[in-house]
């Protein structure tokens, strides 16, 4: 939409001489996908801090072949994750890209990044955050920051979920985490997928482990959750003094029992 404004150019007077003026250039509500369109971004996780939300995502890319022609992805050269924010969840910032795995990322000891969750904590009165990422199906990562975008750094200098973690030695894929901060101020993440040869309906592949206070660590052992038909994609939300589990199922294509899953195996 244009807008007509009589001014004189030398008092600011209005007059006969017509300006045209554009109104600002802006999606509005109800018109605000695709998020993003001038490139990839898979496997979204949001993180409310100070009434914004900041999206962080996988940074997919493009593989080619010695003749440059498009490659099926393989995941294997995702190092990178991206990161977007916006106030009205339909105008968004693009903060970049976060250099997580590989001789430039923050991570060196990791190959890729995958699937990233973010989290939120107060530590010694000063805001800190976390940003947790799958180093393909091998194990999970931590970075921290003192802001939502950045710099981050490694503060471990390993993986903070391994195959020698307790508790997982049945995971098929050691990836995909979704991480709570609960009211307590106990944290908590989730992560896992998989389904063994046979286990269509009871994979048993998803986990939650218990964070240690500087969100670095993990407490004890990695407990199963119950959850039919698993594949992939751990999410976490509380609503009220409920907590629920989500979560991708699987493609078997069988007889599913009548109501599976109840109510009561999904909210935990």
């Amino acid at each position: 939409m244009k807008k007509q404004i009589k001014v004189n150019a030398e008092n600011g007077k209005e007059n006969d001489n017509v300006v045209q003026v554009a109104s600002a250039i802006g999606k509005v509500p109800r018109n605000g996908n695709p998020i993003m369109a001038h490139k990839f971004g898979a496997d979204p996780y949001a993180l409310v801090f100070e009434n914004r939300v900041y999206l962080y995502a996988t940074n997919d890319v493009l593989e080619y072949d010695e003749n440059n022609q498009v490659l099926e992805n393989s995941y294997g050269s995702i190092n990178k994750l991206s990161v977007v924010s916006s106030d009205d969840l339909v105008n968004w910032t693009d903060h970049g890209v976060i250099n997580v795995a590989g001789q430039e990322g923050a991570a060196k000891w990791a190959t890729q990044s995958w699937a990233p969750a973010a989290a939120h904590k107060v530590i010694n009165g000063k805001d800190k955050f976390f940003l947790y990422f799958a180093n393909n199906a091998s194990g999970i990562g931590v970075l921290t920051s003192d802001s939502p975008t950045g710099p981050w750094e490694d503060p471990i200098g390993q993986a903070l979920i391994l195959r020698s973690t307790p508790g997982v030695e049945d995971v098929t894929w050691l990836f995909d985490p979704a991480v709570l901060v609960d009211d307590d101020g106990k944290a908590y993440i989730y992560f896992g997928g998989g389904v063994p040869e046979g286990q269509y309906e009871r994979p048993d592949t998803a986990r939650v482990m218990e964070l240690g206070e500087d969100m670095t660590s993990v407490v004890g052992k990695a407990i199963p959750i119950s959850a039919p038909f698993m594949f992939e994609d751990a999410g976490i939300n509380k609503v009220g003094n409920t907590y629920y589990f989500t979560y991708c199922s699987n493609f078997y294509d069988g007889d599913r029992p009548t109501g599976s899953p109840p109510a009561g195996e999904i909210a935990i």
